[in-house]
């Protein structure tokens, strides 16, 4: 009986010291690496008007022109373009989250976008315009 106690003791033991000398996990965020977004990525528009209801934006075109990048910080002008002439430039900034894959976007006089990167050469914004009329719409841009 004497050397049942002891195994089991000795069992224990083992137990218990195999589990102390494990290494913890590291609590370091791993971040992904920083996506070049830079150049001029174009694409389609649908969306929602309030007042005007869903639409495709027939004839329009878009072109995020990513001039300038440090880091995850980004900035550069979007142009909308209808067949004919330009119709709006504006300027923004953006901010890719340490995911590298998601980022958000400001832009000059208002609304504001959340993108994510869909593959190196491609990626979608949501857009947001709070004001009167609210607007919402994706946008799907490639890389040119």
């Amino acid at each position: 009986m004497k050397q049942i106690v002891y195994a089991l003791m000795i069992l224990t033991i083992a137990v218990l010291a195999c589990g102390c000398t494990t290494t913890t996990p590291s609590s370091q965020v791993v971040r992904a690496t920083i996506p070049d977004l830079t150049g001029n990525w174009s694409g389609t528009m649908k969306g929602f008007i309030e007042e005007k209801g869903y639409t495709d934006y027939p004839g329009e075109a878009m072109t995020m022109r990513i001039t300038e990048q440090r880091g995850r910080i980004f900035s550069g002008e979007i142009v909308f373009s209808n067949q004919t002439a330009t119709n709006k430039v504006k300027a923004f900034a953006g901010a890719i989250n340490p995911d590298g894959q998601t980022f958000s976007i400001v832009e000059h006089g208002g609304g504001s976008s959340t993108g994510t990167l869909l593959s190196p050469g491609e990626l979608e914004l949501v857009y947001i315009e709070r004001a009167v009329p609210f607007t919402i719409a994706i946008d799907t841009l490639k890389k040119r």
